[in-house]
């Protein structure tokens, strides 16, 4: 959902199901640069509630902001709302600035990735049976017996893990029904945006990590993160020009190039791509070369 759109998550949803997007997400953020974020389930359940076909994702709920129990509920929550179109994306969280806003420690990438295993571990099993019971080392939960959560849905949504390095699709795989590649993984892992870093990503780097979930699972669905840049205007070839020659660069330009190098990540295993604007209006200039219209 794109920045400028954050005061109405349902009337955008509405609007890209009318022009034949597969889904569409809601992230989870308090602000990134001047935007500042609706809450992340609220926004979801608005989009849910303005669409009847399209899919519903959180990309990614920030697992460093509330409980996996309070994850979870609030997905049974949405997917209730969704009439099952829903599916719940939970991440490890990266943004520093936000965690020392709120007062609350921001782990260091070790603890993060650990606190995030765990978490899905919880998540996978509140998902199916409403209980669980975990001794971790970040986690201890106690949901048996009488107590479960909810609500009861007939069909709970499936679980989304989002990771770029090797103990996280090597840990996390096993616990998810689809994994996204966070192709910039490297470029947020000091707690902030890296432009510079993000512009060393290959397209080797891509591969490798689709071979090393296919080494865990030889058919879960791998979807993967990507901002693109779509147009042809000075902003967009200055965003493009960040990224210099970067493999992520590839999706950054006129909007034609952008969905040729979009549909070319099929060839390597992806068979669904997030996209975010990183230039205002990208979704708009794709969509000619990329939706189904109805």
């Amino acid at each position: 959902m794109p920045g400028a759109r954050f005061h109405e998550p349902g009337v955008w949803a509405n609007e890209m199901e009318e022009a034949g997007w597969h889904g569409v997400c809601a992230s989870d953020h308090l602000w990134v640069s001047d935007h500042r974020y609706p809450h992340v389930f609220v926004a979801a359940t608005q989009m849910a509630c303005a669409t009847n076909q399209i899919k519903i994702t959180t990309s990614f709920c920030n697992n460093l902001f509330r409980s996996p129990v309070e994850f979870v509920q609030g997905a049974l929550s949405v997917q209730q709302a969704a009439n099952g179109r829903f599916e719940a994306g939970l991440g490890a969280g990266w943004a520093e600035a936000e965690m020392l806003a709120m007062g609350m420690p921001y782990p260091a990438p070790p603890e993060r990735i650990s606190r995030y295993i765990e978490a899905m571990q919880i998540a996978g099993e509140l998902l199916k049976t409403g209980q669980c019971v975990f001794k971790g080392n970040h986690y201890q939960i106690d949901i048996s017996g009488d107590e479960s959560i909810g609500p009861i849905v007939e069909n709970p949504p499936p679980l989304i893990g989002s990771t770029g390095g090797p103990r996280g699709i090597r840990e996390i795989t096993p616990l998810v029904d689809r994994l996204e590649i966070k192709a910039s993984a490297r470029s947020t892992r000091g707690g902030q945006v890296d432009l510079a870093v993000m512009a060393t990503v290959t397209e080797d780097e891509v591969k490798q990590n689709v071979e090393r979930v296919r080494k865990i699972s030889d058919d879960i669905p791998i979807g993967i993160f990507i901002l693109t840049a779509a147009g042809d205007n000075d902003q967009v070839a200055g965003m493009k020009s960040i990224l210099g020659n970067g493999y992520l660069g590839d999706f950054m330009g006129h909007p034609e190039d952008v969905a040729r190098a979009l549909t070319s990540l099929a060839n390597i295993g992806i068979d669904r791509v997030q996209l975010t604007e990183f230039a205002p209006g990208s979704h708009d200039a794709l969509a000619p070369f990329l939706v189904n219209r109805q």
